[in-house]
């Protein structure tokens, strides 16, 4: 085997084994030989972990390492400090890839590139029948090379197995993914993108990224308590990494606007009544920081000037976009939680 192959796959495993041979024979099946392919398994119960070493013992290019199980960021952060490619990319263990994603990338004239992005097809998985769709937000937005402005960092998905990353500028940062939160791909994406703006963009769908039944990205699932929080961890480790590294304050402006994306998300998967704890938790984010916020609804929610009510009141601070309702949103604003609004009252 090639001590340094182009390209080093990363793929967490745990309690997968109806979905990992697919995941395995999708990436080891590649016309593109020259990757090796890192698998992770963190503390299968099932045979995952059976499944494999039986496949590293038929390919070389396989390596399988063990680790009690601390979640799919540590997972992939192992991966990472053993991953000798050039080039880093992952693939989530449910899903796979097309037979020539890589043939077809490094074929083009890609140049010398941050980072390349390509498409995704959509399936749900709700056991014997899988149908595609498309939401339209895994679409790639640009195409061939880009030197990406701040604006458009908020068309690039929140994902980390739609790209290929140089794992030098991961080195070079010291990035990896945060440990015991959720959503962590924001961070990573966010973390990487804000440094390293040169990417190559292929629009063709390369990946099959499956949505199952009940899963945590199931948009048909019940709404589970405390997840809309993570959102605010991640806020507040995207603004540590951009302090240590003296990324702000130059981007506060680009921060605030990357918080009030979070802090949306945060509101439109959350419980009505999490709401209020959630502009709690933000206004500590908030506080911390080393600047003032320039945005007014920050200001005041940092300040505890902005009280929640769940309601469909006419007036106020529309927490959700966290901006003024205009027009007939005052009188008919049926948003954010449900068939309720959130308000705040000045």
């Amino acid at each position: 085997m090639n001590t340094t192959p182009l390209i080093s796959v990363i793929v967490p495993v745990y309690n997968v084994e109806k979905y990992l041979p697919r995941c395995l024979d999708s990436i080891l099946g590649q016309s593109f030989r020259d990757i090796e392919v890192i698998c992770i398994d963190d503390g299968s119960t099932d045979g995952a972990s059976e499944i494999l070493f039986r496949y590293a013992e038929q390919d070389e290019r396989l390596r399988v390492i063990t680790q009690e199980n601390r979640g799919i960021a540590a997972a992939r952060n192992a991966g990472l400090d053993i991953a000798v490619g050039r080039y880093i990319t992952f693939l989530d263990s449910d899903d796979e890839v097309a037979s020539d994603i890589y043939e077809k990338l490094f074929s083009q004239n890609v140049g010398d590139v941050d980072a390349l992005c390509f498409g995704a097809h959509e399936l749900l998985d709700a056991g014997t029948e899988k149908k595609f769709f498309n939401s339209g937000y895994f679409d790639v937005k640009f195409s061939g090379k880009v030197s990406l402005q701040d604006e458009d960092l908020f068309k690039l998905s929140a994902t980390v197995w739609d790209k290929i990353f140089l794992k030098k500028n991961i080195d070079a940062i010291g990035l990896r993914f945060p440990e015991g939160v959720l959503y962590e791909d924001n961070a990573f994406v966010w973390n990487y993108f804000i440094i390293f703006r040169n990417v190559f963009f292929e629009k063709s769908k390369l990946y099959f990224y499956y949505r199952r039944s009940g899963s945590l990205m199931d948009g048909s699932r019940k709404r589970k308590e405390d997840l809309s929080f993570h959102y605010i961890k991640i806020i507040d480790t995207i603004y540590e990494f951009w302090i240590a590294r003296n990324i702000l304050p130059s981007k506060q402006q680009l921060f605030e606007k990357v918080t009030r994306y979070l802090f949306r998300a945060s509101i439109s998967s959350a419980n009505k009544w999490e709401t209020a704890g959630l502009v709690y938790a933000l206004a500590s984010s908030i506080r911390q920081w080393s600047f003032i916020p320039n945005d007014k609804q920050f200001l005041d929610i940092s300040k505890g000037n902005l009280s929640i009510t769940i309601g469909k009141l006419p007036f106020g601070v529309d927490i959700y976009n966290l901006r003024k309702p205009k027009g007939l949103e005052r009188l008919f604003y049926l948003r954010n939680s449900g068939p309720y609004k959130v308000i705040g009252i000045l």
